[in-house]
C-alpha cells in the first residue's frame, strides 16, 4: 500500500492476528498501516535475526555438551530453519511492497510466534536440568530477547505482549521445576515484570502514533494543493511513479480551462479561488475512486486513469468537456460564470516510455487542443515512421523549454502530421 506516499504494509487477514496488530479505535488506518510496517524493516530484522541464531547456536552447543541427548540438537535446526523462513518472509514483503502487491503480513507474524514459542521451550528445557550455569545462560537470553521486543514491536502492544508471554511462562514453569525456595523470589517478581513492559509498550505506542500524525499531516502539506486539496505536483509524481513501478497502465490527461483569465480578471481573483474550488469538485465527482486528480497551478489540472483502454479514455476526455462546461458555476453571491476545458492526453507505455516523455507528449497534446478550438480532446500518438522527429521536438523541449517546443513543435502537428492526434 502507499499512503500519502509512505509504503504501508498489508494488514493481517486472520481476525486474530489483525486484533494483535490493532492499535486501538483511537488509531487511524493510514496511521494503522504504517505502525506495521515499523516492525517490517528488511535491514534490522535481517540483522537481529541473525544475532539471534548466533546466540541461540551458542547455547543450543553449551547445553548439548552439558546435557547431551537429541532435544536440543532439534532446537538448533529448528531455531535456523525459522530464522531462514523470517528473513525470506521480510525480503518477499519488501519486494511485494514495491511492486505494490499484499504483503505476506499473516506469514510473517506468525513465523516470529513460531520463534519465540521456540524460544519458550528451550528455556523451559533448560530450567528442568540440574545445571545452574546452563539455567543462568538461558535466563539471561529471555531477558535480553526482550529488549528488541519492546523495542521493534512497540507499534502493535498486544502482539509484543503475546510474545512475551509466549516465552516468560514457559520460563516460569521451568522456574518451579528447580525445587530451590529462593525461586519464589523470581516468581513474586515476575507479574511486576510483565507489568513494566506491559505499560512500555503501550508508552512506546503512543508516542509513535503522536509522531506518525505529525508526519502524515506535514506529508499531506507537502503534497496537496492548498486551495483545492488536490494532489499538487509532489504528490502526483508519487502516483505516476507508483503506478510505473507496478507496470499498470495509465492514461495521462492534462485540462486547461477555458475562459477562466476573464473570469479572474473581471469578477476578482477570490471569484476565480471560488471556481477552481468548484471545478475541483466537479472533477473529483466525476472521476473513479481509482482515478487521481490533481492541479499544478493556476488553471492547469491532470487526471490520471489507470487500467484505461484508448476508446475509453476517448469517452472520459470528452466526457470530462461536457461535465466542465455544461454547468453554469457560482462564484459569489450573485454571480455565474460559465468555462470550458481542454483536454489532451497520453496512454501509458504506449505513448511514451518513460514518465518525462508521457508529460511531454500529454502537454503537447494539450497545446494541439488548445489550438483546434479550445473545448476539444486530443490524444498524442508518436508513429513509427516519424520518431525522429518526435524525439527531436522532445530533446527540444529539454534544451529549450516548454515555450520554445511548442513553437518549434508548430510545423511538425501541422498538415498530414495532425493525424497523429486522435478527437
Amino acid at each position: 500500500m502507499n499512503l500519502g506516499g509512505k509504503v504501508v504494509y498489508t494488514p493481517a487477514r486472520l481476525a486474530v492476528l489483525r486484533w494483535l496488530t490493532d492499535g486501538g479505535s483511537n488509531v487511524q488506518p493510514h496511521i494503522q498501516g504504517r505502525l506495521l510496517s515499523e516492525i517490517f524493516s528488511p535491514r534490522i530484522n535481517t540483522i537481529n535475526i541473525i544475532v539471534a541464531v548466533v546466540n541461540g547456536l551458542l547455547i543450543n552447543i553449551a547445553a548439548q555438551f552439558m546435557v547431551g541427548g537429541f532435544v536440543f540438537l532439534a532446537f538448533i535446526g529448528i531455531d535456523v530453519l525459522v530464522a531462514v523462513c523470517r528473513i525470506l518472509l521480510v525480503r518477499k514483503a519488501a519486494a511485494a511492497l514495491r511492486m505494490g502487491k499484499p504483503t505476506p503480513t499473516d506469514m510473517y507474524l506468525v513465523a516470529v510466534i513460531c520463534w519465540w514459542v521456540l524460544q519458550g521451550a528451550m528455556t523451559y528445557m533448560a530450567m528442568c536440568t540440574d545445571k545452574p550455569v546452563l539455567q543462568l545462560l538461558f535466563g539471561f537470553t529471555v531477558v535480553a530477547a526482550l529488549v528488541p521486543l519492546c523495542t521493534m514491536c512497540y507499534p502493535t502492544p498486544r502482539y509484543a505482549m503475546m510474545l512475551l508471554y509466549l516465552c516468560d511462562l514457559p520460563t516460569t514453569a521451568g522456574e518451579m521445576t528447580i525445587g530451590n525456595h529462593w525461586i519464589l523470589v523470581a516468581l513474586i517478581q515476575t507479574p511486576g515484570f510483565i507489568l513494566a513492559c506491559n505499560t512500555a509498550l503501550w508508552r512506546l505506542h503512543r508516542m509513535a502514533v503522536t509522531l506518525l500524525e505529525a508526519e502524515y499531516v506535514s506529508e499531506q502539506r507537502a503534497k496537496r494543493d492548498a486551495l483545492t486539496g488536490l494532489l499538487n505536483r509532489a504528490g502526483l509524481a508519487d502516483v505516476l511513479l507508483g503506478l510505473e513501478a507496478r507496470g499498470t497502465l495509465f492514461v495521462l490527461f492534462y485540462l486547461d480551462l477555458d475562459g477562466f483569465k476573464a473570469v479572474n480578471d473581471s469578477l476578482g481573483r477570490p471569484a476565480g479561488d471560488v471556481l477552481l474550488q468548484a471545478v475541483a469538485a466537479r472533477l473529483q465527482a466525476t472521476m473513479r475512486d481509482s482515478d487521481t486528480v490533481a492541479r499544478l497551478g493556476s488553471d492547469e489540472f491532470v487526471i490520471v486513469s489507470p487500467n484505461l483502454g484508448p476508446v475509453e479514455s476517448t469517452a472520459l476526455a470528452s466526457g470530462i468537456i461536457r461535465r466542465i462546461s455544461d454547468l453554469e458555476y457560482s462564484v459569489g453571491s450573485e454571480s455565474m460564470a460559465r468555462i470550458g476545458v481542454s483536454v489532451g492526453y497520453a496512454c501509458w507505455p504506449d505513448d511514451g516510455p518513460t514518465l518525462e516523455l508521457l508529460q511531454g507528449h500529454a502537454d503537447l497534446a494539450l497545446y494541439e487542443a488548445k489550438k483546434a478550438g479550445k473545448g476539444v480532446p486530443r490524444r498524442f500518438i508518436a508513429p513509427d515512421a516519424v520518431g525522429g522527429a518526435a524525439d527531436l521536438g522532445l530533446r527540444g523541449k529539454e534544451q529549450r523549454g516548454a515555450g520554445q517546443l511548442r513553437s518549434s513543435a508548430a510545423g511538425y502537428f501541422a498538415g498530414a502530421e495532425r493525424e497523429k492526434f486522435i478527437a
